[in-house]
């Protein structure tokens, strides 16, 4: 069998998480917020996360793994990695990688070093954690309001709200500190109070900022024997192609994160982050879902389709007419 490709618009909710309450309306809206957050269209807006380590404990705690400093890139492909893991694989995946989640992480705690030399941290104690996590979802969620193609009135955002946090429930902990908020201006209430009271500069947030802008060469990806050729040109060719990030992170970012990274949005970075924009939401619309999803999510995509052919030749009854 094969199959045809096309835009979220023709798509249906999935069985894989049934609403019955669910306007109809909206239920193209869930299915296209559903697979965006398959989609790395919305890493343009990865620098967005950078606020995770303007809090200071947790800059302690990832400046003291070492996994940042050892190489910044590959870091940002194993959170690639397990996000899509968590998002796309099947029911007995998910939950043992959430499991390995928390396990992980129960071993990151102490007291940081140099500059953190004072600081204690725990990456389970609820305030820390719950952060990333609204950290990641903020950027999905901004990213989404972006990309979608056009300006959706407040009940939908609280659809593209409420799907992303459906869908990345496994960033919450067992504990009621630990939930996600519950609504889009609860999730603005308390970023806003993180931002005033918490986010702060600390080298390890510049560190990662100029790392950001021009990723070292990855480990995982390039071996190891290839990083002396490349070291002449892999700067300039990376800052270059982290242009669009940096502008489309800046642009939408929270004002504490601009004061942090002394940024000043000028005409030029306007119009750039209106290209890019345009760009993105061309992308998302327009072309294949085999060009805009990563391999799991596509597969996950392609299996849906042709479960829903295969169900739509079934009986309602097998009872006698």
């Amino acid at each position: 069998m094969t199959t045809t490709e096309s835009t979220p618009g023709d798509a249906v909710p999935s069985s894989e998480q049934p609403d019955a309450q669910l306007d109809p309306r909206h239920r193209a809206l869930v299915e296209d917020v559903r697979w965006f957050l398959g989609s790395p269209l919305g890493g343009v807006f990865g620098g967005l996360a950078l606020d995770q380590v303007a809090y200071r404990r947790i800059a302690a705690a990832v400046d003291r793994t070492g996994r940042f400093a050892d190489n910044f890139t590959d870091r940002g492909i194993r959170s690639f990695a397990f996000t899509a893991l968590m998002a796309f694989g099947d029911p007995t995946d998910r939950e043992a990688f959430r499991a390995d989640l928390k396990r992980l992480h129960a071993d990151v705690k102490g007291t940081g070093r140099g500059e953190f030399a004072d600081d204690r941290y725990s990456a389970l104690a609820p305030e820390l954690w719950i952060w990333v996590a609204v950290s990641s979802l903020h950027v999905f969620y901004l990213a989404y309001l972006y990309v979608c193609g056009r300006r959706l009135d407040e009940q939908e955002k609280q659809v593209v709200y409420r799907t992303m946090c459906a869908e990345m429930s496994y960033l919450e902990l067992p504990s009621r500190a630990g939930k996600l908020p519950e609504t889009v201006q609860e999730m603005t209430d308390y970023y806003d109070r993180v931002a005033a009271t918490e986010l702060a500069d600390n080298e390890f947030l510049q560190f990662a900022r100029r790392n950001f802008i021009a990723p070292p060469p990855s480990k995982i990806l390039i071996p190891p024997g290839l990083h002396p050729v490349l070291r002449p040109i892999w700067r300039p060719l990376t800052k270059l192609a982290a242009r669009p990030t940096i502008v489309c992170s800046d642009t939408v970012a929270h004002p504490r994160m601009r004061e942090l990274f002394g940024v000043r949005t000028t005409a030029r970075d306007r119009l750039e982050f209106a290209v890019y924009v345009t760009i993105l939401r061309l992308a998302w619309r327009l072309l294949p879902r085999r060009l805009t999803l990563e391999p799991l999510a596509y597969n996950r995509y392609r299996y849906e389709r042709i479960r829903r052919r295969y169900r739509s030749v079934l009986l309602d009854s097998f009872a006698a007419p």
